[in-house]
């Protein structure tokens, strides 16, 4: 079935600038129609066309979105006006010496005021709720002396027939790909959904097997999935250079760090920056696979989802896979590695050396892995970049759930940078989710600051006082501590036997 979708542009320019970006190679194969219309005549072309029948999402813009809502039950896209789009209207009205006003649906307003705001503009703005309050708010604004009205496209034409001048805010070219791809990708999830469901029920008829056997572990993403925008932990510059350096190659790569460095995120950017970025990703969660598992089945979906169009394979925690699991793994991996058209990526807790000596990673899955290598380090190692993180961050929490806090006072970003972040970048975000959650202004202050701190050193120095059972002989007890010390030393039993001070041939004889 042909994806198809309407485009309606309130203005003939935004109408140019569709059919121009149309034009481009990668919408191919996808029915974009694209019609003139504004608040009025953009209800009369959806019945005109029977949208509800012919399309499966409509792109429009302003308050055309609201009108076209009332007549129609198919999804309807908005080209938004983002902040280009209204530093340009700020620039190109700047010049103008008169008395000026932005009048526009209460959408666009919120967002123009407070850019405006932000910029130093003292420019006025108002907003309307319904297009028939439009007339009347301009003839008053006209009364009241103002020359220049700058609005949508109802405020732009109303005023010009007022006898006033006006200025559009238009849409820019960015804003109208947003648009398409944002339709784009829900035309391809209603068609996924509609086709996974048909084929998730063939295959289970045909291999007589359990529905979820293997989603329990297996994430399969589309291309129009794969988007560094859909991550949302914020790396250091650092670890983000390394990734895109590292990441543009076909070559088997393996990522390890130390948990909570969202080495799992890393994959993901890996994937999107990859040579297979326009293609699908599988995810295998080798944490949750059972000892006994059949990798018949595991094996089938990855060859018919990658072998013959290429695509990414991610490991998640290889190391974590019993070596019944890693052998099986290593004979899939064998097969897809002749496939040049498919990128192997793997991830470990533990670093590749220890991974091996340690038995918890086969040498010959390490040898299949171990191509390119992307280290992360702890956390702390990286907090002479924490300013530029903490104004990233907060950006990116502003868009998610619109905090509206632009910053952090100097003394408690010098705090946040002198503590060791024993949880790594998984604890620094989730302290400034805190913060920005609790903060009453625009500015997260010293005070909070050295209050979250106290907080999660408490919270990390109970962590580590760990209960040992000291229930049988002073041989066992002794065991379990070795046990447990040779855990937080990633298993490396020469850092073991330094810290507790005994030779490696003692140690060795008290773990037999």
């Amino acid at each position: 079935m042909k994806m198809k979708i309407l485009f309606i542009a309130p203005y003939l320019g935004l109408k140019e600038l569709a059919m121009s970006v149309l034009e481009e190679k990668e919408y191919e194969g996808i029915q974009i129609d694209v019609y003139q219309g504004n608040y009025e005549n953009g209800p009369k072309l959806l019945k005109k066309l029977k949208a509800d029948e012919n399309y499966s999402a409509i792109i429009t813009r302003g308050g055309t979105v609201e009108v076209c809502k009332k007549v129609t039950t198919t999804p309807i896209i908005e080209v938004y006006s983002n902040a280009f789009d209204i530093l340009r209207i700020l620039k190109l009205s700047e010049g103008y010496t008169g008395k000026k006003i932005f009048l526009a649906y209460q959408s666009i307003f919120k967002s123009f005021k407070q850019l405006s705001e932000l910029m130093g503009y003292s420019i006025s703005s108002q907003c309307y709720f319904e297009h028939k309050e439009v007339k009347s708010i301009i003839e008053k604004l006209k009364k009241e002396n103002y020359e220049l009205v700058i609005g949508d496209n109802i405020v732009y034409e109303t005023a010009q027939e007022l006898g006033m001048n006006s200025i559009l805010l238009t849409s820019g070219i960015e804003s109208v790909k947003s648009a398409i791809e944002e339709a784009v990708r829900l035309c391809n999830a209603i068609y996924k959904n509609e086709d996974q469901i048909t084929l998730s029920n063939n295959y289970a008829y045909d291999k007589k097997i359990e529905k979820d056997n293997v989603n329990k572990f297996v994430r399969i993403l589309n291309a129009d999935e794969i988007s560094p925008g859909f991550v949302h932990t914020v790396f250091p510059q650092t670890i983000f250079s390394q990734i895109s350096e590292l990441s543009n190659t076909s070559l088997p790569t393996i990522i390890t760090g130390e948990d909570g460095m969202c080495k799992n995120d890393v994959g993901y950017l890996c994937c999107c920056f990859g040579p297979q970025k326009k293609k699908s990703v599988i995810c295998v969660s080798c944490y949750s696979i059972p000892d006994d598992y059949n990798y018949d089945l595991l094996d089938n979906l990855i060859m018919n989802h990658l072998n013959s169009e290429g695509g990414t394979l991610f490991l998640e925690d290889i190391e974590k896979l019993c070596k019944k699991g890693q052998k099986n793994i290593i004979n899939i991996l064998k097969r897809l590695n002749k496939n040049g058209n498919v990128k192997i990526i793997a991830s470990s807790e533990l670093p590749v050396e220890i991974g091996v000596s340690s038995e918890r990673i086969l040498r010959q899955l390490r040898s299949i892995l171990d191509e390119v290598r992307i280290e992360l380090m702890p956390f702390k190692n990286y907090t002479s970049e924490i300013n530029n993180m903490i104004s990233m961050y907060l950006a990116k929490l502003d868009v998610r759930c619109a905090s509206q806090v632009v910053g952090m006072k100097e003394e408690g970003i010098k705090l946040l940078s002198y503590y060791d972040w024993p949880g790594n970048l998984r604890q620094f975000m989730r302290v400034i989710n805190e913060l920005t959650l609790t903060c009453n202004g625009s500015y997260i202050i010293e005070s909070q600051v050295k209050k979250a701190i106290k907080k999660e050193r408490d919270n990390y120095r109970n962590a580590s006082l760990v209960p040992i059972d000291i229930s049988g002989s002073l041989k066992e007890i002794e065991t379990r501590i070795i046990r447990h010390i040779m855990v937080e030393e990633g298993m490396n039993q020469v850092k073991v036997a330094k810290r507790l001070e005994i030779g490696h041939s003692t140690l060795w004889r008290k773990l037999k």
